[in-house]
């Protein structure tokens, strides 16, 4: 039988599948500032993709490790990625109407995971486990203010999408770089 703390060590493994996607939304952050007049269209496919991608990601850890801790949050997350991301790419005019709906919604269940891993990796009195929780909180704030003001025109949603991408990609890399020390910390006890 694995120990919780064998159950720990496993998440630790795929810390740098976690800063490879936080380095992706944030590109997407950056890009979607850097040309915010391009296609409303474009962006709605952009995200549908990542959306895909991302739950693709999450559901190959959570089904990689048996015994991981977060592994339901991480499934969860990862099904109506890959649910949503399927429905999106399949169908770009309902992506482009319902873009600030999804992305909302999205985000909402990214700082809801994150604030639950966080809290479940408390338990070994991580340092920094505060600022993921911190990140988490402010990622489900961006997704309140899509949700609220979805309407009020292309520019606020570009806004919003972009500052969304760069906390959640930022979380996910301080998260994953967290996780890289943990990691660390197990090599050495095993030494």
């Amino acid at each position: 039988m694995e120990t919780f703390m064998d159950r720990f060590k496993s998440l630790t493994r795929y810390w740098w599948a976690l800063l490879i996607l936080g380095v992706a939304i944030c590109v997407v952050g950056v890009i979607i500032f850097a040309y915010p007049g391009e296609s409303y269209i474009g962006m709605s496919a952009l995200f549908a993709v990542l959306m895909l991608v991302s739950g693709i990601v999450e559901l190959g850890i959570a089904f990689t490790e048996k015994y991981m801790v977060g592994r339901g949050w991480a499934a969860i997350v990862g099904v109506l990625e890959v649910i949503l991301g399927i429905v999106l790419i399949c169908s770009p005019a309902i992506s482009a109407m319902m873009l600030p709906i999804m992305l909302g919604i999205w985000l909402l269940f990214r700082g809801i995971g994150l604030i639950g891993l966080a809290s479940e990796m408390n338990h070994f009195k991580v340092k920094g486990m505060g600022w993921t929780i911190l990140l988490g909180i402010l990622l489900m704030i961006c997704a309140l203010m899509i949700l609220i003001q979805p309407m009020f025109g292309i520019t606020a949603v570009v806004v919003w999408v972009g500052v969304s991408f760069l906390v959640a990609g930022i979380s996910m890399a301080v998260f994953a770089f967290q996780l890289f020390g943990i990691r660390n910390q197990f090599n050495r006890l095993a030494e």
